[in-house]
């Protein structure tokens, strides 16, 4: 029975040595990535790949071929050859070979295939080989694709919406965005500053809603507001990021062009036109110019004033010298504003503001203008006093000298 056991043995390990050795007579071939730069692989980058050819036979082996076959998301660069000739691979010996392989730049995240297949000098059989090369996206991208928001009072209420897309080719969660609007001019409504969003998949826009109030006290322009934003990416890295959004807060310009004295009462005068001009609006006014457009009056003086600025809740004054030309109970006239607010958005408003002109008989009736008919005959009287007293004083001395010829 040992005996039997023993030679059973023998059979077993010749057979085994019999194919080793005609295996370690003959060429072996075996390839073996050796490493690929840059690890992870990126989309639409450059992937250098190294790849060992060894002969693990003792045979050498003659015009070995090896054949990159670039299969999406892989392709090679015009002027890069797929097809690399080893001439001769000496037994248990080794070749490193190289290929610069571009990513297209849409390729999914994850591990893909890059395809080898290679062959001996007969050509007959060809080796396929699959080679994994992972793919990530080198940053997680959050990008802000839109804002919107309408111009706001102060006072008011405004909807901010905020527009997030991930770039990436992978979800990202637990996003957080938050406003810095402590102590600012802007106040969360029915909510906190801040919103949360669990889960956006790939190339998925979602929209982060805030109401605000505008403090009753803002002054109107552009706000800018810093904006927070934290999430994770499908492995797991936490990413921060920092952005602006901006919002406007306006009001609608509110003036108001007034007489405040006039010079001028009756058809055919010349006289100054002082004018008021009013901001009653909640906007501080700048660049404000008013023009005085001639029509049925002539203009003596500039036709055209710059004031500058007009805060809100203020006014100016300015002076136009006329002559009235036309007859009638009111003389239009015509002005013109312009000025730009506080978001440099230029007016132009017309006015038309009527002066009152008055006929001689209103002006006595009105007691606009005194009656002169006292005063006239005072001058009259004195006038006539004065004659009198200079014809006597003629008469007395004629009479002096006649009494002096006499004698």
């Amino acid at each position: 029975m040992r005996q039997e056991l023993l030679n059973l043995l023998i059979i077993v390990l010749l057979t085994g040595i019999i194919p080793m050795a005609a295996y370690a007579d003959s060429p072996s071939i075996n390839i073996i990535p050796q490493r690929y730069e840059p690890s992870p692989a990126q989309p639409g980058e450059y992937l250098s790949v190294w790849i060992n050819v060894e002969n693990i036979g003792n045979e050498k082996a003659e015009n070995l071929l090896v054949v990159l076959i670039p299969t999406y998301p892989f392709f090679l660069d015009e002027g890069e050859n797929a097809t690399i000739e080893i001439k001769t691979l000496e037994g248990m010996d080794n070749s490193v070979i190289k290929y610069k392989v571009r990513i297209a730049a849409d390729a999914v995240e994850g591990e893909n295939e890059l395809i080898i297949k290679y062959s001996t000098k007969d050509r007959n059989i060809w080796v396929e080989k699959k080679l994994r090369i992972t793919i990530q996206t080198l940053d997680a991208n959050l990008a802000i694709t839109g804002v919107e928001s309408r111009e706001v009072s102060p006072g008011e209420i405004t909807n901010l919406k905020i527009k997030l897309k991930n770039e990436a080719d992978s979800y990202l969660r637990d996003v957080n965005i938050k406003l810095n609007i402590s102590g600012s001019t802007f106040l969360p409504i029915n909510s906190t500053e801040d919103r949360k969003i669990y889960l956006i998949g790939s190339k998925e826009e979602k929209t982060a809603d805030f109401d605000l109030l505008v403090s009753p006290n803002a002054e109107c322009g552009p706000y800018k507001i810093l904006t927070y934003i934290s999430y994770y990416d499908s492995a797991g890295v936490y990413y921060t990021k920092t952005n602006y959004v901006t919002l406007i807060v306006t009001a609608e310009p509110e003036i108001t062009v007034n007489i405040d004295e006039s010079g001028i009462l009756t058809a055919g005068q010349t006289g100054i036109v002082s004018l008021n001009i009013i901001n009653k609006g909640l906007m501080d006014l700048k660049f404000l110019t008013i023009s005085l457009k001639p029509d049925g009056y002539e203009i003596l003086s500039p036709s055209e004033v710059y004031i500058g600025a007009l805060d809100s809740d203020d006014y100016d004054t300015v002076d136009f010298k006329i002559h009235t030309t036309e007859n009638g109970k009111e003389l239009p006239l015509k002005i013109e504003l312009v000025y730009k607010d506080a978001n440099n958005k230029e007016y132009l408003d017309k006015y038309v503001v009527n002066l009152r002109l008055y006929t001689q008989e209103e002006l006595k009736n009105y007691n606009i203008v005194p009656d002169t008919t006292g005063t006239t005959n005072a001058i009259i009287f004195i006038i006539l006093l004065f004659v009198g007293y200079w014809l006597c004083k003629k008469l007395k001395k004629s009479s002096y000298f006649s009494s002096k010829k006499d004698k």
